[in-house]
């Protein structure tokens, strides 16, 4: 079992319907991969209107990671480190770190990038959804 970090792009491609990325997340799911969402990413983009519907059927299908105070001091440390102050995107690089460094797809590829450099993780693979 492997798993995948959605950043809010992922989950705005499903809130859009974006057939591409629904289909990779379908794909992720049957070969029993876990697509994990930190819960900073989840309170950026959640909608509880009925027309988000394939963002809640996306959801359904992934381990929304709850944050911690531990998490949330070591996001903001690695955002000191960084000189950048957004907790959310150093809380999905952290959440790759703690998946054996999960594969993270995201619109922010630059941001992300950056906060893995800084914290030593120059091999994650960062894409977009």
């Amino acid at each position: 079992m492997s798993h995948v970090v959605y950043d809010s792009g992922a989950l705005i491609a499903a809130a859009k319907n974006d057939r591409r990325f629904l289909g990779r997340h379908k794909a992720l799911l049957l070969r029993g991969d876990i697509p994990l969402v930190p819960a900073g990413v989840l309170a950026q983009c959640w909608d509880e209107r009925a027309s988000a519907s394939m963002l809640h059927w996306t959801l359904s299908g992934c381990r929304v990671m709850p944050l911690t105070e531990s998490g949330a001091k070591a996001a903001a440390v690695l955002c000191q480190r960084n000189k950048t102050s957004d907790v959310i995107d150093a809380g999905v690089v952290l959440a790759s770190i703690a998946y054996d460094e999960a594969p993270i797809l995201t619109d922010d590829l630059g941001d992300i990038r950056a906060l893995a450099a800084c914290a030593g993780r120059e091999g994650i693979v960062v894409e977009r959804p």
